[in-house]
């Protein structure tokens, strides 16, 4: 089994975040990209408003758990003027901000620097930008190239991340003008079967279960991920909207702190971050052999994501799997408790959280167990 890692797997960026705060901004794209995880055209028009944008950053601020903003869609960059307006917010309240766009701002070396400064100036500290064979059926690769070159020669760590559906196939093959540029790295992937892409085949390799990665790409802090809708989820997976069993609820209902903190103590998502898919299964065995036989092969996933998607996409293994790891926390408080009584005395509830102490009696009598020393 997987140690507990101490930093995030897959960390792009050259400084390390604690959990982010990802605005996905809008569902309008001038882009209709044929594998777009969440459909996205130029003729939606879904877009969070931006005051609620403000207040989500506001809040962000005030909360020593996020180290930064994140903005994604769709494309932000077709509401240019309000980005640069919530940049200036950003500024104000002493955030620093990440951009993933396909670069078609960079139409023109002028503009893609005049844009870069503004945002360099309000704390951008890192950007995606999305280009290959699909992208570049709305977006010419000389734009991409003015948008990398302009925030690269500022400092900016820029990462161009090719997604690929044909094998032997790379970023750093398909886009030689940036290939060893200063300050941009060239990035690889392939197409996840979501979205548009759902009619996808892809041959994702023959990796033995136990060389891919079955843990979630960011082990220690959250990407928590706000729609234009308000819906949130504990993950910037390309899956997570198609994924009904991983909302964590509403943010234009509830305190950002809230929903952050919800996704934090969760002994569900603990277990599937720090340790792997393969301690959950585990779990869900230990305590219902029947859910754990309708669980998904794993072997038949590309990695986390995809496996993550099919089983809390389904509402009734989600709630069981849910249902089972409420158990499991709940006795694992228990198991905490009795070995505290056990160590120290019944005298140590006075000392212990509140958790602990709060409720014994109702935990004893629903578990059939009794705290004495």
């Amino acid at each position: 089994m997987a140690q507990v890692a101490h930093s995030d797997l897959h960390e792009w960026a050259d400084v390390a975040e604690k959990s982010v705060l990802v605005l996905n901004y809008t569902m309008t794209c001038p882009l209709a990209c044929d594998f777009c995880c969440y459909g996205c055209h130029p003729k939606r028009t879904e877009k969070m408003p931006i005051e609620k944008a403000k207040d989500l950053i506001s809040q962000a601020s005030k909360l020593s758990a996020f180290s930064s903003v994140g903005f994604t869609g769709g494309e932000i960059f077709s509401y240019e003027d309000e980005l640069l307006e919530l940049s200036d917010h950003l500024a104000k309240v002493g955030l620093p901000f990440t951009v993933a766009t396909a670069g078609h701002w960079g139409a023109s070396e002028s503009h893609a620097r005049s844009i870069a400064s503004y945002l360099v100036r309000n704390g951008l500290r890192r950007a995606n930008i999305s280009c290959d064979e699909a992208h570049e059926k709305f977006v010419p690769r000389s734009s991409v190239v003015n948008s990398a070159s302009a925030l690269a020669e500022l400092g900016i760590p820029v990462y161009v991340v090719g997604t690929f559906s044909r094998p032997n196939i790379t970023t750093d093959s398909f886009l030689p003008e940036l290939r060893g540029k200063s300050g941009v790295k060239l990035i690889s992937k392939k197409v996840a079967t979501v979205g548009r892409a759902k009619k996808f085949r892809i041959d994702y390799g023959s990796q033995e279960l136990h060389s891919r990665v079955l843990t979630c790409y960011r082990q220690m802090h959250h990407d928590i991920v706000i729609f234009w809708d308000g819906s949130a989820y504990p993950c910037c997976s390309t899956f997570n909207r198609s994924t009904s069993g991983l909302r964590i609820g509403n943010a234009f209902e509830e305190a950002l702190e809230t929903i952050w903190g919800r996704a934090d103590s969760s002994s569900l998502f603990r277990v599937i971050k720090r340790v792997g898919f393969g301690r959950l299964y585990e779990i869900v065995f230990s305590y219902d052999k029947s859910i754990a036989a309708k669980l998904p092969s794993p072997e038949s996933f590309a990695g986390a994501c995809s496996l993550c998607n099919n089983i809390f996409s389904n509402p009734a293994l989600a709630m069981a799997v849910k249902a089972i790891f409420a158990q499991y926390e709940a006795d694992q408080l228990i198991d905490a408790a009795l070995r505290a009584r056990q160590l120290f005395g019944q005298d140590v509830a006075a000392h212990l959280p509140e958790v602990w102490s709060f409720g014994a009696a109702e935990m004893e009598e629903s578990h059939g167990c009794t705290f004495e020393a």
